[in-house]
């Protein structure tokens, strides 16, 4: 319960809820002692003396594997984070305008707080009225983003597919003119999920939302091998270690598989130069209309580049920032 929730109780109805709150803390700490007794007897098999007096040794065992959980939920929320911001900047055209207003207004300026909740809320901020950056060094972030992602899930899909097909039993032969197949299938994936926002297609997200649950399933089952210490099929390793006497020697697979990566992860940055060319080209054209018209449009006529996108907007940011 908040602060201010409390402020806006009576003492009645605070005096109410502490009642119910001590009764539920007596009755939740007799239900783990009472529980940890029963499993000693049952698991350990102690005698009900024993038994009691083991209960401490219970709660230490309790405590060490309930942290361990909390550690891999924990990771497991930072994943699932991620993937479902970098879905949302993928199915978003605005959203590099966006994360720009939000390093230049709130990281830069030390709200940090404000900074992570407008992150994790990031599919809740008001749409600027334009995707274009504001700044030059801003619009190479985001080719830079663009670029850095792409060879995310390059390696990551390359990863995937790679596993997907050892664990269905098929053993990929790669050869060096071969050696771009698997980067490419894995860089359409989410580029896919980008072109069809170009398209304003209606079920983008849904598309997009199934590439979160990949490599959430991925990185669960990663990290659940490597607990376990079983076998996991590798691509970079074994395109590392691959060699064929007369053919291509030892890492030859690898330093291709990297070479061929440099150009297949610039084609989701292209695809951005490309629409930024295409938003330019729509942009002259209003203006040569309005001109025609007989309007002015200059940079004189603009108050200032940087204010909000409007009262709609300005009252949604003042809403979120009351949020937190």
């Amino acid at each position: 319960m908040s602060s201010e929730d409390s402020n806006r109780l009576s003492n009645r109805e605070l005096a109410q809820i502490r009642k119910g709150a001590n009764a539920t803390l007596m009755v939740s700490v007799g239900l783990t002692l009472g529980w940890l007794f029963v499993y000693n007897i049952v698991v350990h098999e102690m005698n009900p003396l024993l038994a009691f007096f083991k209960i401490l040794d219970g709660i230490n065992e309790l405590v060490i594997g309930m942290l361990t959980v909390v550690a891999i939920g924990f990771g497991i929320v930072v994943v699932f984070t991620l993937t479902n911001l970098f879905t949302q900047t993928i199915t978003n055209l605005y959203s590099m305008r966006m994360l720009e207003d939000l390093i230049r207004d709130d990281l830069f300026k030390g709200n940090f707080r404000s900074f992570i909740y407008k992150l994790v809320h990031f599919d809740q901020l008001p749409q600027p009225n334009t995707p274009f950056p504001r700044y030059v060094s801003s619009a190479l972030l985001v080719f830079a983003y663009h670029y850095f992602i792409s060879w995310f899930y390059l390696v990551v899909f390359s990863e995937c597919l790679y596993f997907a097909a050892w664990s269905a039993g098929v053993y990929l032969e790669f050869y060096p003119e071969t050696m771009n197949i698997i980067p490419m299938f894995a860089v359409a994936v989410p580029f896919t999920a980008r072109l069809m926002a170009y398209l304003k297609y209606p079920y983008a997200q849904d598309y997009a939302s199934f590439i979160p649950g990949i490599l959430f399933v991925v990185v669960l089952l990663l990290a659940f091998v490597v607990y376990m210490k079983g076998p996991f099929q590798f691509l970079l390793e074994d395109i590392y270690n691959q060699e064929r006497a007369g053919y291509f020697a030892r890492g030859a697979l690898f330093w291709k598989f990297l070479k061929d990566g440099v150009m297949i992860a610039f084609y989701p940055v292209f695809g951005e130069v490309v629409f930024f060319y295409l938003l330019h080209q729509e942009l002259q054209t209003e203006i040569k209309a309005r001109e025609a018209a007989g309007e002015v449009v200059s940079l004189d006529a603009i108050d200032d580049a940087e204010s909000p996108v409007g009262e709609e907007a300005e009252g949604l940011e003042e809403d979120m920032t009351e949020n937190i």
